[in-house]
C-alpha cells in the first residue's frame, strides 16, 4: 500500500467512527445488507462492550479506511481471538489495506499472549480468499442456525 496509514485502537468511545465505513462496505456488494445508520451504531458499540473486546481501524488522513474487531477468549492452550467484523472500504480494497490491518491487529494480540484467531466468512465471498492469504485455513467447527 503507497499510501501513509496510521493505526488505531478502537474503543467504546470512538467506535462510532467506523459506522460509515461499516455502512458503505456492508450496503455494498456483495452483501447487501441493508443496514440503517442508528443499527450499526448499535451493533458497534455491543460488540465494544464486551469485556474482552478489541478493535482496530486504519486510517488514512484521519479517516478510517478499514477496521477489524472481535473479543478475546480464554481457551485450553491459551486466548483466543474471535474475529467478530473486518471490513475494508471500496476504493482501499486490493491495495494491502487488510492485510495491513490484520498483520498490526496480530502484532497487539500476540502482546497480549494470545495465540489464535478465528473468524466466520461466506466460502463463496471474495473475502475467503483474502483470508486463506493471510493463512487462516477451514477448521472442522461447523456453524449452525435456527430462526425463532
Amino acid at each position: 500500500m503507497t499510501q501513509p496509514f496510521a493505526t488505531v485502537a478502537l474503543t467504546a468511545e470512538n467506535i462510532v467512527c467506523c459506522a460509515d465505513l461499516y455502512l458503505g462496505v456492508f450496503n455494498a456488494p456483495p452483501w447487501n445488507d441493508g443496514w440503517e445508520r442508528a443499527a450499526v451504531v448499535e451493533r458497534l458499540a455491543a460488540f465494544m462492550a464486551f469485556p474482552a473486546a478489541r478493535g482496530m481501524a486504519l486510517l488514512v488522513e484521519e479517516a478510517p479506511v478499514a477496521m477489524v474487531l472481535g473479543w478475546k477468549e480464554r481457551w485450553v492452550n491459551g486466548w483466543t481471538f474471535h474475529v467478530k467484523e473486518m471490513c475494508v472500504a471500496g476504493h482501499m480494497q486490493r491495495q494491502g489495506a487488510g492485510s495491513a490491518l490484520m498483520r498490526a491487529l496480530e502484532d497487539v494480540l500476540r502482546r497480549d499472549e494470545v495465540v489464535s484467531m478465528n473468524l466466520q466468512t461466506l466460502e463463496e465471498a471474495p473475502a475467503f480468499g483474502f483470508y486463506e492469504g493471510l493463512g487462516y485455513r477451514k477448521g472442522r467447527v461447523v456453524m449452525l442456525g435456527k430462526r425463532l
